[in-house]
C-alpha cells in the first residue's frame, strides 16, 4: 500500500498530492458538493494507483450520501481537484 502519492503536472497545472487521510472536493454543475476523504492508495495486479475513499455527497440539511467507491488515480486527481486545506 502506497502512503501518498506525489504532485503531479498535467499541462501547466499542479495537482495536489494524494494521501490517506485528506480530503478534496468536487462541485458539480448540479451545485452539489461532493467531499472524497482518502482511506488508502494502492496499486493494482498491473501496478496502477487506486484511490479507495469514502464520498459524501449533501443533498439537503436531511438528505445525504456516503457511500466507499475506488478511482484509478488519474480519474481521482481529474474529477476531485480542490483540496480542503483546513482539514
Amino acid at each position: 500500500m502506497l502512503d501518498s502519492f506525489s504532485t503531479l503536472v498535467r499541462g501547466s497545472r499542479m495537482r495536489p498530492e494524494v494521501r490517506e487521510g485528506k480530503i478534496f472536493r468536487h462541485q458539480r454543475q448540479d451545485g452539489l458538493v461532493e467531499t472524497a476523504k482518502v482511506l488508502s492508495i494502492a496499486p493494482d495486479s498491473m501496478g496502477i494507483a487506486h484511490v479507495s475513499y469514502e464520498l459524501l455527497v449533501v443533498k439537503s440539511a436531511n438528505a445525504s450520501l456516503m457511500s466507499r467507491r475506488t478511482l484509478n488515480l488519474d480519474s481521482f486527481q481529474s474529477h476531485f481537484e480542490e483540496l480542503d486545506e483546513a482539514i
